[in-house]
């Protein structure tokens, strides 16, 4: 997981000035943590090994923030 987070950080870094990439977690039966990144262009997806778009009805309720906008992932996931 570490090295997806370095891969977000460094994109973050370069194409998201408007702070609205969210790099998410959700812990699922163990050892089993499941990811989501969310980018303001699906051309970023491709270094992101075996991740796929997901619609945002699919994303969990709760999940949690590793890395990212704090404000954005509060107004959707927190205030929804």
């Amino acid at each position: 997981m570490q090295s997806i987070a370095d891969l977000f950080r460094d994109q973050v870094e370069a194409f998201d000035p408007a702070g609205q990439m969210l790099l998410l977690s959700l812990n699922e039966a163990w050892p089993m943590v499941r990811l989501w990144v969310a980018l303001p262009d699906e051309e970023l997806l491709g270094p992101y090994y075996g991740f796929a778009v997901c619609p945002r009805a699919e994303l969990p309720l709760a999940p949690t923030l590793i890395a990212g906008n704090v404000a954005r992932f509060q107004r959707l996931f927190q205030d929804a």
